[in-house]
């Protein structure tokens, strides 16, 4: 399992524990993750995380495609591992345009996302979860985040009285989808991790 690549460094989760890599091509990487087109895993309640294919020891990432083209899986790409060093762009505005382009990818699928903690038995919250519903025959776009994020300039403020959380819906457009970066980017901010250490489950949206 692994995060999105953010500032060039990328985490993944094995059974052996986590460990934060940098990447020798993270925008190639990151092109290929959030998209569908990448090996899954399921997780509970009908969802599913992308997953990869890791040799600690010689430091290789190994991208297997979702759908394989012939026996050979022409899909297949690898990449070169190494010790994590300081990023050279925000990693906040890496992931913010990657969620943003996940977005868009999961509506024409018929998916939604969700951005939680990474790992094989991450928590119910924190949460942020994006997708597009049927309104009485209006499309529009949702998202929602548990805790209620405060003081963000971003996500309305709300009573801080104790609800789980907050949503925010609009009808969907390309640009309402595109917002969904910003908002998620924002609300993961708000709980005090970093960009490599959540993870996207996606599943698929209901008729």
């Amino acid at each position: 399992m692994l995060s999105p690549v953010s500032g060039g460094l990328l985490r993944t989760w094995t059974e052996d524990g986590t460990r934060l890599w940098s990447v020798d091509d993270p925008d190639g990487l990151s092109d290929l993750l959030g998209r569908g087109l990448i090996a899954r895993t399921s997780v509970p309640d009908d969802r599913f995380r992308e997953t990869v294919l890791l040799d600690v020891e010689a430091g290789t990432l190994l991208v297997q495609g979702r759908f394989a083209e012939s026996s050979e899986d022409a899909q297949t790409r690898t990449f070169l591992l190494g010790d994590p060093v300081r990023p050279e762009r925000n990693p906040w505005t890496d992931l913010d345009h990657f969620l943003a382009a996940a977005a868009a990818s999961a509506v024409a699928r018929g998916e939604y996302w969700v951005v939680e903690l990474g790992g094989w038995d991450a928590p119910s919250e924190p949460y942020c979860f994006f997708g597009v519903i049927d309104d009485a025959g209006e499309r529009v776009a949702v998202i929602e985040t548990a805790p209620v994020p405060q003081d963000t300039g971003v996500w309305p403020e709300v009573p801080d009285d104790g609800r789980p959380g907050t949503s925010v819906s609009s009808p969907a457009s390309e640009d309402t989808i595109e917002a969904a970066g910003i908002f998620a980017v924002t609300a993961v901010e708000s709980w005090g991790v970093a960009p490599w250490d959540v993870a996207l489950t996606f599943g698929h949206r209901a008729p």
